[in-house]
């Protein structure tokens, strides 16, 4: 029962830490390098509609936001949960291994105990300074508080249960550090322990790597030798075959780590080479306990031994990977490499020497593996250790300032992640000075003294990594250096020299791409992207947001599934007149709704509705007023205000979203101007020439000055020529900006009575002209029309217009009070179900007018259109409003004001109208 208790909490270890280490190496670290992408916004005009008026055509453009992300190195994560959690497994192995080290004979114990001492005496628990600064008071109680119950069992209890030794020794072990940590003066022992807790890990780890320094070979022999029992097959051959490759691969390995040799083929990371030694290796050493009469415990205690040695060290891979410290990294692929190499190597001269003449008979030879009768087994253990000791000069020693590097690093960890920046930038310094394969010390080094105000010496060691040792990181942190300092063409040379040293790294194309753009290169930035962005969701979603940004027709890419990437296809889309996929649109508006950036649901809002879209338009403006509410969107306000009117304009609510443009440029004057241009565009599209000019003329006040020739046209047509005159020499406006007999006509198209326009219309020699001016008589004053005039119209407009048959349904029947002749009405003119959304369609405001019973309701409809349109039949319906309410003054008063338009002749025929 104790064995198995102690094998099952070693197996858990074992699994518990393979996890977590497979996990690094397929994901890496979360918290070094720490790259990551910041995002930031740049607009693009898009037309949301497109007037087309003869030869007045101009889009009517709106804002849509692209989302540009640059990636920036950040200092090095902490890892604190990460540390004490490590510190925590450690301290568990630590005092399951003490209790098995409990039940060993007296050598071993003694071996196993003097081990202990030393790694307690590597893991420089002297900094916790308890009684003085570096005293050796900690080292003492720790190595008392561990050992002295250990040395208790093995001499005086003996029989003791495995399960109480583990009770006891934990409890002691656990007192000690308590009242190390109760005791130590200095800033959060609990954390210092912990980092320190590497060594002891590490030390352990080694440990385990020696002894199964032949586990491969040993393991692979020994599953050949049960495969060949009573076979009689060459297995000689086939082990030397099999060993001379991985003897081959080690050597590969060596001189990958090495560095002096390219080779022409890819190598792979030793720390792999863990999971054949853990489970070949325990083949090989089962085979052995079973075999060796005189071993150092029982069976199952070697047996959890080994379990907790494998565990130990997947735990010592994560805690490597995840905190960055590539020096005891190296050191540990060094030790794996040298001693599999040694040990492999001197475990075939060994089975050679002994077993070569009954390898081959077929027999149980697999039995007697661990029973030499020529040389014995500890010649191979001092041949190996010999080999290492000369690969270790081949690789010059490097293990030495491997250790000094990885030492100081632990160090340095604790003091960075206690704030002690200075003290931990001093001991990066040095680390990075003893072991120059070591980024995270390097890079942290710079980062603190950025921090503590330092910038010259951080890029001193910045540059001194560029020549000496580049790092992508460093690159990136040094080339967003140069931007800062305004100094562009130098972080062009280091991302430049950076990406000849690291082809194919999406970082430094990524910043190189859009630092082209900022010094005046598009095509550069076009071409780098294009050519890297296929694969890599952050490249694509940037070559899509710059293809729109220049205007450019690029490759067509569905990466990316990501919030950034809809916002920036979206827009593209939108400039490009091509439509949204439904479903497109539905997921990125899920999406927006849990998007907790504010930035990111200001342009996702923005370009989400860009879009004409008439329905569920006033849910969608009760989502938009919900999210500018929120205390977060304050910086935005003016932006998601704006959306909401784009998003009235985009349904056709042209009275609504004017109303709300005028208000943002009231209330924000800086960008007044491209307010009242966007306003001018929408009153003009709907033959609002004179209120269309007076927003321009406002606008150009407002520090205004994009005027394009269409400008000049509407301000002529409005009835100021000489303002139009004004602006085209100011602003050096080219081209001929004349407006003919056509647009005059339109002109005064919202003013004229009905019956003057469709004579108008039928003199109209231009058949493109004639087809607009009819439907502009459908749109706007079919209420004033006879049937026979309506279908005089619809006759020409044949073939020439969408919807065609929902015209042809409404001309069958032209009664407004019909609800299927009204429904084909506003299906052939492509509006939703809100007739009183535009004021310039006077025949749908008159329709919506009827269908309200409450005569101040109509009146207040009826006054709210005419405050836009000047319809001369929708006057007369208010004047009519007003006096069934009471209101004779307010009829007398919209008479008199008719009359700056109309004759009194054609008002008093209007009067005498029954409408």
């Amino acid at each position: 029962m104790p064995s198995s208790f102690a094998k099952i909490s070693a197996l858990l270890l074992l699994v518990t830490g393979g996890f977590f280490a497979v996990y690094t190496f397929i994901f890496g670290s979360a918290y070094y390098p720490n790259i990551v992408p910041a995002a930031f916004l740049d607009a693009v005009a898009i037309p949301l509609d497109w007037v087309n008026l003869g030869t007045l055509s101009f889009p009517i453009q709106v804002d849509n936001f692209l989302v540009f992300q640059e990636f920036h190195s950040l200092p090095p994560g902490f890892t604190l949960a990460e540390s004490y959690l490590f510190g925590g497994i450690i301290f568990l192995i630590s005092v399951s291994v003490l209790a098995l080290f409990s039940t060993f004979k007296k050598v071993p114990f003694l071996l196993a105990g003097a081990a202990w001492i030393i790694l307690l005496t590597l893991a420089n628990s002297n900094g916790l300074n308890i009684g003085s600064p570096s005293s050796n008071t900690p080292l003492i109680v720790l190595i008392s508080g561990t050992i002295l119950p250990v040395i208790y069992f093995h001499v005086w209890r003996t029989n003791t249960a495995f399960g109480l030794r583990w009770v006891i020794v934990f409890l002691s072990s656990g007192a000690t550090i308590f009242a190390l940590m109760r005791l130590s003066p200095i800033a959060n022992p609990a954390l210092y322990l912990s980092e320190q807790s590497l060594v002891i890990g590490l030390g352990m780890a080694i440990a385990w790597i020696f002894w199964q320094g032949h586990g491969v070979v040993s393991g692979i022999y020994l599953l050949l030798a049960r495969a060949n029992r009573n076979v009689s097959m060459k297995i000689s051959i086939q082990i030397l075959g099999i060993s001379g490759l991985y003897l081959l691969t080690l050597v590969f390995l060596l001189l990958d780590l090495k560095g002096d040799a390219n080779l022409p083929f890819p190598t792979f990371s030793p720390l792999y080479l863990i999971f054949p030694i853990g489970i070949l290796g325990w083949i090989s050493t089962t085979a052995k306990i079973d075999q060796v009469p005189e071993i150092a415990a029982f069976p199952a205690f070697l047996k959890a031994l080994f379990l907790l040695g494998f565990g130990v060290t997947f735990w010592v891979i994560w805690k490597l990977e995840i905190s960055g410290n590539q020096a005891a990294e190296e050191f540990l692929k060094h030790l794996i490499v040298y001693s599999q190499f040694g040990f492999s190597l001197f475990f075939m001269v060994y089975i050679l020497s002994n077993f070569l003449s009954v390898m081959d008979s077929g027999k149980s030879v697999d039995k007697i593996l661990f029973k030499p009768y020529s040389l014995p087994y500890y010649h191979l253990r001092i041949g190996g250790l010999i080999s290492i000791l000369v690969v270790t000069i081949y690789m010059d020693a490097v293990l030495a300032p491997q250790v000094n590097s990885m030492t100081t690093s632990i160090l340095g960890d604790y003091y960075y992640q206690t704030g002690q920046k200075l003290e931990a930038s001093i001991l990066y310094e040095n680390s990075w000075a003893a072991f120059r394969k070591n980024q995270k010390a390097k890079n942290a080094t710079a980062q603190l003294l950025f921090d503590l105000n330092q910038p010259t010496l951080a890029k001193q060691h910045l540059d001194q990594s560029f020549s000496e040792a580049p790092q992508v990181d460093n690159i990136i942190l040094q080339s967003s250096r140069m931007i800062r300092e305004n100094k562009p063409f130098e972080a062009v040379y280091y991302l430049e020299n950076g990406l000849r040293r690291f082809p194919e790294n999406p970082f430094l194309i990524n910043n190189l791409a859009l630092l082209y753009v900022k010094i005046q290169k598009p095509e550069e930035a076009l071409k780098l992207l294009s050519s890297h962005g296929s694969d890599n969701p952050i490249l694509s979603s940037n070559l899509i947001a710059l293809q729109s940004k220049l205007q450019k027709d690029g490759q067509d890419t569905q990466l990316g599934n990501e919030l950034i990437f809809k916002i920036n296809r979206t827009a593209s889309n939108n400039l490009q007149g091509i439509v949204n996929p439904t479903s497109e649109l539905k997921r990125l508006r899920e999406q927006l709704e849990k998007e907790t950036s504010p930035m990111l649901l200001n342009a996702g809002l923005r370009n989400l509705f860009s879009l004409k879209n008439f329905s569920s338009t006033a849910e969608e403006l009760v989502w938009l007023d919900s999210v500018s509410r929120q205390e977060n969107m304050l910086e935005y306000l003016m932006q998601v205000q704006e959306t909401a009117s784009i998003r009235s304009l985009a349904a056709g609510r042209v009275n609504e979203s004017v109303k709300n443009l005028n208000g943002l440029a009231f209330r924000n004057p800086g960008d007044a101007g491209y307010y009242l241009n966007l306003t001018a565009g929408i009153l003009a599209q709907n033959l609002d020439f004179e209120k269309a000019s007076k927003d321009l003329i406002v606008a150009e006040e407002k520090g205004f000055k994009a005027f394009r020739p269409h400008h000049l046209i509407i301000l002529q047509l409005g009835g100021f020529d000489a303002k139009a005159a004004e602006f085209k020499e100011k602003f050096q406006i080219p081209g001929q900006s004349t407006t003919d007999e056509f647009l005059i006509i339109l002109s005064k198209f919202n003013q004229s009575i009905p019956d003057k326009l469709f004579d108008q219309w039928k003199v109209i020699s231009s058949p493109k002209w004639k087809g607009t001016f009819a439907f502009l008589l459908l749109e706007r004053k079919a209420h004033g029309l006879t049937k026979f005039q309506l279908n005089e119209l619809g006759n020409f407009l044949k073939g020439k217009v969408e919807n065609e048959e929902k015209l042809a349904a409404f001309l069958q029947n032209p009664d407004w009070s019909n609800q299927a002749s009204l429904l084909s009405f506003t299906e052939f003119l492509q509006v939703g179900e809100e007739l009183n959304s535009n004021p310039y369609k006077t025949p749908l405001i008159l329709c919506a007018a009827d269908r309200l019973k409450d005569p101040l309701d109509q009146y207040e409809l009826l006054n709210s259109a005419t405050e836009f349109n000047k319809d001369p039949m929708l006057w007369i319906r208010k004047v009519q409003a007003a006096k069934r309410i009471g209101l004779d003054n307010y009829a007398t008063s919209a008479l008199q004001e008719m009359s700056s338009w109309l004759t009194w002749d054609e008002i008093e025929l209007l009067q005498g109208t029954n409408y």
